[in-house]
């Protein structure tokens, strides 16, 4: 925690959405980004009232595509708090599908609302010898969920600031997840997403091997 009661900038949030019940399932962090009382349920209609009018729609047409077309996605978006914070978030995760039907929405969210990507450029920098781990782990995240090079980059640096951990040993676990049988999947997307799981402490997640420096 930090101010405002929000979780502190760069900081991963996982969710699960089943397509027949409508039901979501949050993790701690992504509630207390989104104002959730104890007691209070996750709707898709209170993610909505969230949003900024401006993205709303956009959002909402996309949630529907993804609802009937499986495969990775990304998207980023502003959000409004109770208190009137406005938050940028990226939405990455994938969606699944049993006989041609999209059965859930699976990934997780980052708050990008106060980058400090110097620092982070700054420290990547500072690991010359790591540096091919780094972009090899920046890469998987490119291609495994459409984003950009410096969207890729936000989320290296919020499993770092998450973990309070060196960026270049994220990324040596990235990698090493990718290698590591125990997190082989047919699909590529589900492979990261377990991986990007692990690294979430209190979320049922097993230690990631690291690959030797």
């Amino acid at each position: 925690m930090t101010r405002d009661g929000v979780q502190s900038d760069g900081q991963a949030m996982s969710f699960e959405y089943e397509a027949e019940s409508g039901r979501w399932t949050w993790s701690h962090g992504l509630r207390e980004l989104h104002d959730l009382a104890p007691d209070e349920v996750p709707t898709t209609d209170l993610i909505l009232d969230r949003m900024v009018d401006e993205d709303r729609p956009v959002m909402l047409a996309r949630f529907r595509h993804h609802l009937d077309h499986a495969g990775p996605y990304s998207c980023v978006y502003s959000l409004r708090r109770r208190d009137g914070q406005i938050r940028r978030v990226i939405f990455v995760g994938e969606s699944e599908a049993v006989d041609g039907d999209v059965k859930r929405l699976t990934g997780f969210v980052v708050d990008l609302t106060e980058p400090i990507r110097e620092t982070a450029r700054a420290a990547v920098a500072a690991s010359a010898e790591h540096r091919a781990t780094i972009e090899q782990a920046k890469g998987a995240l490119m291609l495994t969920f459409g984003v950009e090079e410096d969207g890729a980059f936000e989320l290296l640096r919020a499993y770092s600031s998450r973990h309070n951990i060196k960026l270049a040993e994220v990324a040596h676990r990235i990698v090493a997840g990718l290698c590591d049988p125990a997190f082989s999947r047919e699909e590529p997307v589900r492979s990261l997403l377990d991986i990007v799981i692990a690294l979430e402490p209190g979320e049922g997640a097993s230690h990631l091997p690291v690959l030797p420096a």
